[in-house]
């Protein structure tokens, strides 16, 4: 580890660098959830869920770890709603085996995210103890948390959007997470052995057997748009998850997402990353990187991603590093290891390539000139780099002087200014932005 270290700190292979970038808006038409109280209530409402539970009956509700926009006040409106009609909600950590696959490490994931017993109105009632509830044919065994099972009911409040790992008609939704949220880590286990395939192969019928086997009445679907706002709300049934209708909801967030308009980047460089922002991390789907085996490489990735800090939400798990080429030494020594093998090892296939270790510089300044040096273009002025805070964020991004032209042909794309890059006496990027 010494002399590991010690290359971070003197290794160096200085290259010009530009000297401004373009600071660059992008502008998405945008759907956009008005009250999101309101759409939360009809949701309940509409779907049929609230008919089905009687005064005095508890209710599980089910909280991921995604850092989904406005999931405290969304869990907020849902458990009053719940409570109004004499329910007795209290909340469970819907999320595989985040948190270091403990209760504690999954309380504090849902407190980073707001969702606390005082923000929730109710009990959070958190254990990573299952039982098994049904069995795919010739696939794996499926369970739910020892608290969610012993409810009247259970229902889930889901993101809805394009999976970081596979493609197909159902990615992240309501029918993944029956069985890697209310699952926990052994179902999350359990499922993952199969990589991509097993997704594909099983999450429809894997919600006729939540549906049939368990108190499972439905979810909360909440999907965003290209700004990272709550853009649609939807309830589906329990007989809905894993259909036609889930699968719409899968295209329509698909049509709202954003995306980094420039194909084949010499240089991506990412601000931070982190299990708030997206389950890899970094969003492969911004990316157009996917690193997983046996699942085709989507087209027009840049060559070199750098990837500069980590979130203080995601609590030291890295998962998805390996999408990055290069690091700082200030993200390494942010790492939970634990957490981050745990994550990774959990997720099977999905974690060989993304828990790879990238190159690591000492600082943001030589993290950007080494980038440089290896994109595979010889002239420094050539280079196009673009600069991005996050995956969530690419509605405005700072980029070299060589994408002018591409920006200015672009009809998502104006130029606000033009801003330097520069670095303190440490090496941290200063501008664009500071990292502090």
């Amino acid at each position: 580890m010494d002399s590991l270290f010690h290359a971070i700190d003197t290794l160096r292979f200085p290259r010009e660098l530009p000297a401004t970038l373009l600071e660059v808006k992008q502008t998405f038409e945008a759907e956009r959830v008005a009250d999101v109280e309101a759409a939360t209530v009809a949701a309940l409402e509409n779907s049929g869920m609230l008919a089905r539970i009687a005064p005095g009956q508890s209710v599980a509700v089910g909280v991921g770890s995604r850092g989904i926009t406005n999931i405290a006040r969304i869990t907020k409106a849902a458990v009053a709603r719940l409570q109004t009609h004499g329910a007795k909600p209290f909340v469970v950590a819907a999320m595989g085996s985040h948190g270091g696959a403990t209760a504690e490490g999954q309380r504090e994931m849902l407190a980073s995210l707001g969702v606390t017993e005082a923000s929730a109105g109710c009990e959070l009632r958190i254990t990573m103890d299952v039982r098994q509830i049904g069995q795919l044919p010739d696939g794996p065994p499926l369970y739910m948390d020892e608290f969610s099972a012993a409810a009247d009911h259970s229902i889930l409040l889901s993101r809805v959007k394009p999976h970081t790992d596979f493609r197909a008609a159902l990615e992240s939704g309501p029918s993944k997470m029956t069985v890697i949220g209310f699952g926990k880590q052994k179902g999350a286990q359990a499922m993952h052995a199969y990589g991509g395939n097993g997704f594909r192969r099983f999450l429809a019928d894997a919600a006729r057997i939540y549906e049939a086997n368990t108190n499972f009445l439905g979810a909360v679907c909440i999907l965003e748009n290209a700004y990272d706002e709550t853009g649609h709300i939807a309830g589906l049934s329990a007989a809905q998850v894993g259909t036609d209708a889930e699968a719409q909801l899968q295209a329509k967030s698909k049509s709202m997402m954003a995306s980094i308009p420039f194909d084949d980047l010499d240089v991506l460089v990412v601000r931070r990353m982190g299990k708030n922002i997206s389950g890899a991390g970094m969003d492969p789907n911004i990316l157009k990187r996917l690193l997983v085996p046996r699942e085709p490489e989507p087209h027009g990735g840049p060559a070199v991603i750098v990837t500069l800090d980590l979130t203080d939400e995601t609590h030291g798990n890295c998962a998805g590093l390996g999408l990055a080429n290069i690091i700082t030494k200030r993200l390494l020594q942010k790492i939970d290891f634990h957490a981050f093998y745990v994550n990774g090892i959990t997720s099977g296939t999905f974690g060989v390539y993304r828990g790879a270790m990238p190159l690591v510089m000492h600082d943001d300044q030589r993290a950007l000139e080494v980038a440089s040096h290896m994109c595979g273009v010889p002239q420094p002025p050539n280079v196009r780099m673009a600069l991005i805070r996050d995956t969530l964020t690419v509605d405005r991004m700072w980029v070299s002087p060589a994408l002018r032209a591409e920006v200015e042909a672009h009809p998502r794309l104006s130029i606000e200014r033009e801003v330097p890059l520069s670095f303190d006496a440490n090496g941290a990027m200063a501008s664009p932005w500071q990292i502090g």
